[in-house]
């Protein structure tokens, strides 16, 4: 039987350190309407309605906020010992740890930048019963349109320094991603980022160079919860700003690198943004690739605001540094 050429099947979690915890558990709690799902030490757990595991998010308490760590989920026990055996022989390898609430032993790796990620197969399918309970076999916990309702977790995105991407492609095609969409200036230089997908989603996870950090300070841009329909992501968007929070660099708008219409909401706890995001096309065919250019603006298909270049102007991260910080709340 042909096996399949990557370690995992998805992404699982992100944790996300917070200067103010409680800050961010009332945010992704009462105003986008996460169910918390447990809590242990200074962090707590959370997840989407139509999520099946434990958490899809994991908050933190830290003096500083930025990205703890990514979980993905092994594409089966032998993926688990194999990915780690991989990761050990490139140098890449953190080393077992004994797991966390929701999900068994993990095997903690580094990506080129820095970023911290775990590969894990034991989990906790956690059904609920009584008011958060459904009456469907497929849902995990009922949709009671609580919040702005998002329905999953769909993808994270993270910075990388000058020059160092190609490294990072080199890393993910080795543990099997696919590449459908890649970011370049022009074609006689480097790429500049890309998407990189475990299965048929536009993308599990984004990469992207942002010529103003240094290197190894592993950024996190945004992590993405999905809805059914560009509706819902507008009916989001008037939730959010009744309750004070502003949408950021002209969204709504849609993705020009794959077609997703989403908002950018910044989490007033830890100054991180968080994307919802609706109707990204599906990526079936494994040599997939769409080459995107910079001076196209891949971010933003109708042209309201361009990233790429607020980062040309030297502005860290783009997105929100120069252009909407948590204070502006």
């Amino acid at each position: 039987m042909a096996k399949n050429p990557h370690y995992f099947s998805h992404l699982a979690h992100v944790e996300v350190l917070t200067t103010d915890l409680a800050k961010s558990v009332e945010f992704f709690r009462d105003v986008v309407g996460m169910d918390e799902t447990g809590n242990e030490g200074s962090s707590v757990y959370l997840r989407a309605w139509g999520d099946y595991y434990h958490h899809t998010l994991k908050l933190t308490q830290s003096e500083k906020s930025g990205l703890g760590h990514i979980g993905w989920r092994a594409d089966s026990p032998e993926a688990l010992e194999e990915a780690a055996v991989f990761l050990e022989s490139i140098g890449a390898g953190l080393g077992w740890t004994e797991g966390d609430l929701g999900h068994g032993r993990a095997y903690r790796f580094k990506s080129p930048e820095g970023h911290i990620h775990e590969i894990f197969w034991d989990v906790v399918w956690l059904r609920e019963s009584g008011e958060r309970g459904s009456i469907y076999a497929d849902r995990y916990a009922s949709n009671r349109l609580k919040g702005a309702n998002p329905r999953r977790i769909d993808h994270v995105t993270y910075m990388v320094s000058k020059g160092k991407y190609i490294e990072e492609k080199a890393f993910w095609s080795e543990l099997g991603l696919r590449n459908p969409d890649e970011i370049r200036i022009a074609d006689d230089i480097p790429p500049i980022g890309g998407l990189w997908t475990t299965a048929n989603l536009s993308h599990d996870i984004a990469i992207f160079t942002d010529p103003n950090i240094g290197e190894n300070e592993a950024v996190l841009n945004h992590i993405c919860w999905n809805v059914d329909s560009r509706e819902e992501v507008l009916l989001a968007l008037d939730y959010f700003i009744e309750k004070g929070f502003k949408s950021v660099m002209g969204a709504p708008t849609r993705h020009k690198a794959d077609e997703g219409f989403f908002i950018y909401i910044i989490d007033p706890g830890s100054g991180i943004l968080f994307e919802y995001y609706a109707c990204a096309r599906l990526v079936f065919a494994p040599d997939h690739l769409d080459v995107h250019y910079l001076k196209d603006n891949p971010n933003d298909a109708w042209g309201s605001a361009n990233p790429f270049a607020e980062m040309g102007k030297g502005k860290k991260l783009g997105l929100t540094d120069g252009v909407v910080q948590p204070a502006d709340i």
